[in-house]
Order: structure tokens, then C-alpha cells, then sequence
């Protein structure tokens, strides 16, 4: 695992290692749900993790459906390889992608950014 120290200790002391799934938010869920109380520093950490994947995924989601788009797929694909009810829905998701990309952009969201 790699990633943020204070996550990657805390969990190392949990659960054996070999146990754990590699990527931070899987290993946070996981021991969690075994029940183990988590502490302060850990939490902060965690909820900047959530943030930096919501940051990954919104940037990534309209390069996929771009690049989608440019190779012939239409909307009812795109939507559902997205997991969206409809194409109309899929082709809205860009405006709605760039408007949360801007709200959490650091500059406009920077509490949430600080480690």
C-alpha cells in the first residue's frame, strides 16, 4: 500500500497486512467494519482520501465518456457502461461533471484540500 503514513500505520496495526486490500478506501472500509474504532488523525486522513477520489474520478469520467464519444459509442452505451437510467442522463453528466469539477476545484474549496 501506498499512500497517506497515518492511514497506512493505523491499519498496519489492525489487521495483519496480508490480510488488507491495497487501495486505502477498501482497507478503511474493511476494518471498519470489523468494528474497530477509528481515531482522529486517521479520520481526517480518511475523509481527505475521499476527497481526492471523488477529485480522480470526476476528472476522469469525461475523459472516458470524451474519448467514448470519439470512438463511436453512443449515449445508451456510455450510459450503460456508467451505470446512468438513460443516454439524456449521460449526455447531461458532462455539464454536471464540469459545475462539481469548479465547486471543488482547490482554489474554491481549500479546507478540504489541507492535509
Amino acid at each position: 500500500m501506498t499512500g497517506n503514513p497515518i492511514v497506512e500505520q493505523w491499519l498496519a496495526e489492525q489487521v495483519p497486512q496480508a490480510l488488507l486490500p491495497t487501495e486505502h478506501l477498501t482497507a478503511l472500509l474493511a476494518v471498519t467494519q470489523l468494528g474497530h474504532p477509528v481515531p482522529e488523525d486517521v479520520l481526517d486522513a480518511w475523509g481527505r482520501e475521499v476527497v481526492l477520489a471523488h477529485r480522480v474520478v470526476d476528472q476522469s469520467e469525461p475523459a472516458f465518456i470524451a474519448e467514448a464519444r470519439r470512438q463511436g459509442w453512443s449515449w445508451e452505451r456510455i450510459a450503460d457502461r456508467l451505470g446512468l437510467p438513460d443516454a439524456e442522463t449521460a449526455e447531461q453528466r458532462q455539464t454536471v461533471l464540469e459545475a462539481e469539477l469548479t465547486r471543488t476545484h482547490p482554489q474554491n474549496l481549500p479546507g478540504a484540500w489541507r492535509p
